[in-house]
């Protein structure tokens, strides 16, 4: 079994890099279709290998080399029918297609959505762009609407948005900017929630660890119905709604919205901010709930800068110039008045 996962491995990575054969194709789609967790194993290296080309390949080398992959499946067609058919249900082109879905999957990750050809099949595809823990990355999706997604999340997307809306798929955190068609709205489905727009710019957090789902609105406006809503939800910008999973409960609350999108940023920059406002910037970046008493965080300024540096290197920091300490217990971490 050990020797069977090292092949498959070394057979994912040729794939990637393009140098695996005929054979390894073949047998790397059937792996591919056994289990769920073959393709999950697939996507986790597939990340590894988009984050290394990221950083030494530019985006013209990487659409160059699906170019030049395409050729190869078109030239390879004719030999697979002849000499596989025995071996496949599917026809020729359905094979085919599953393999280029493969490959614009991959580029999808770092790159958007390659161009199809006309020698294509049109063929619905499913797309997902997945991000690690630690990394986070910007995408653009087929009608040009551009969404950030935030780590350790996935969302699932259509190749072309056919239908009367542009539905999308969220696990986890995404910012979305969103091009507008008053013909066509976009949905995003998270979780219990369907958050509908025409076109706008918004946060929706929607981690299967939290214990609840939050929107915040900066720009336009959006729609927001589900499972115990008794009936849809309007926000208007700087608003939050926070939808409580446990009972199926959301109320509507006055927010600064663009503090709740300071997780896309690389660093964080503080100026004479208010603890209340610097906490909400701070549960966004670590995906933590950070409690503080809420006459003491009005009240209290502070002035400084977050890199890469931990929760706790921050908060150990923070106790050096303010006079509090803290508390990271049960999930949630407590900033408290130093007496």
């Amino acid at each position: 079994m050990e020797k069977e996962t090292n092949d498959i491995n070394e057979i994912i990575i040729r794939y990637l890099d393009g140098s695996a054969s005929l054979d390894e194709k073949i047998r790397l789609l059937g792996w591919l279709r056994e289990t769920e967790g073959n393709r999950s194993d697939f996507m986790t290296t597939r990340d590894l290998w988009i984050a290394c080309r990221a950083v030494e390949g530019s985006e013209l080398e990487v659409d160059i080399a699906l170019g030049k992959f395409r050729q190869r499946i078109q030239q390879e067609q004719e030999r697979i029918g002849r000499e596989q058919s025995a071996r496949w249900h599917l026809p020729v082109w359905a094979r085919w297609a599953g393999i280029a879905a493969t490959v614009l999957l991959v580029l999808a990750m770092g790159y958007g959505i390659g161009k199809r050809t006309q020698s294509e099949p049109l063929i619905a595809v499913q797309n997902q762009l997945i991000t690690a823990q630690g990394s986070k990355g910007r995408f653009t999706l087929p009608d040009g609407s551009v969404v950030w997604l935030n780590e350790a999340s996935k969302l699932t997307y259509p190749d072309r948005f056919a239908g009367d809306k542009r539905e999308v798929v969220l696990e986890g955190e995404a910012y979305f900017e969103v091009e507008k068609d008053t013909l066509k709205p976009f949905v995003v489905q998270a979780g219990a929630l369907s958050v509908e727009v025409l076109g706008t710019s918004f946060d929706v957090n929607s981690y299967a660890s939290e214990t609840s789902i939050q929107t915040a609105l900066l720009e336009g406006s959006v729609k927001i119905s589900g499972e115990g809503l008794a009936e849809p939800v309007y926000l208007k910008p700087n608003e939050l709604f926070d939808y409580r999973k446990a009972d199926q409960r959301g109320s509507v609350e006055t927010v600064k919205a663009n503090l709740y999108t300071d997780w896309m940023k690389d660093r964080l920059v503080f100026d004479n901010d208010c603890l209340a406002d610097i906490l909400v910037s701070m549960q966004s970046r670590y995906k933590i709930e950070m409690e503080c008493p809420e006459q003491f965080a009005a009240k209290t300024r502070l002035s400084f800068t977050i890199r890469q540096e931990s929760l706790e290197e921050v908060l150990a920091a923070m106790a050096q110039i303010a006079p509090i300490r803290y508390e990271i217990k049960g999930g949630k971490a407590y900033v408290i008045p130093r007496e």
